[in-house]
């Protein structure tokens, strides 16, 4: 069966919006998503959002309190998203290696399919309650935590080749921290393939054996 990261974190992803929401609430929260990003948080009004969707404003207020709350609604969702990338239950008893490739592939593909509300967290937080962010850096301590745990491990199964698990972790972690100061969603490069080389470059950084080898083999000269 063809692997599938992207089709697999939106089946995820519509799992997750079915369970939480309806599908009137979630339309206010793609339109005002799209608003957030285009406009930033300051120059976004409830009447835009009301206007763009194309309802009464009570329509909207039924739903959300205030601007706010959408904004950290969606702060919140996609921050969810890509910082449980690292966590396995328990039970998962898979050699370190092939849980971080799994990790680092729904890292990567979270990070595009959540790309835009994603910036959320690192703008304009002044304008985000104090509890958000505090949300936001515990799941962070956490992922950093399950992914220093991993990398650790598959060193010591010889299946990873790094010097400082620490560094390493942040390595990987700015990748996608910086990932809203230069990407472009509608730019020449495909959400698939965005993740399928960013997946691959973060693997890199944590010095899997098997992927090094095979980029290795591939630059030499034949």
């Amino acid at each position: 069966m063809k692997n599938d990261p992207i089709g697999d974190a939106r089946q995820h992803r519509e799992m997750i919006l079915e369970e939480v929401h309806d599908q009137k609430r979630e339309r206010i929260l793609a339109v005002a998503e799209e608003l957030f990003f285009q406009r930033g948080y300051a120059g976004t009004t409830m009447s835009d959002i009301v206007e763009q969707l194309g309802v009464a404003k009570p329509y909207l207020y039924y739903y959300f309190s205030n601007k706010a709350e959408i904004y950290e609604t969606l702060t919140l969702r996609s921050s969810h998203a890509c910082l449980t990338a690292m966590h396995f239950d328990a039970s998962d008893t898979r050699p370190a290696v092939e849980k971080l490739r799994e990790g680092l592939q729904r890292f990567a593909t979270a990070n595009v399919l959540y790309f835009k509300s994603g910036t959320f967290a690192y703008r304009e937080s002044a304008t985000r309650h104090p509890e958000v962010d505090r949300k936001v850096r515990n799941l962070a301590r956490k992922f950093y935590k399950e992914l220093r745990s991993l990398l650790e491990e598959g060193r010591e199964d010889g299946d990873i080749d790094f010097e400082d698990a620490k560094l390493t972790a942040f390595a990987i972690g700015s990748i996608a921290g910086f990932l809203y100061t230069w990407y472009k969603p509608d730019g020449a490069i495909s959400p698939e393939d965005m993740a399928a080389q960013l997946t691959s470059i973060l693997l890199r950084i944590a010095g899997d054996r098997q992927r090094t080898t095979r980029a290795r083999r591939r630059s030499c000269p034949r």
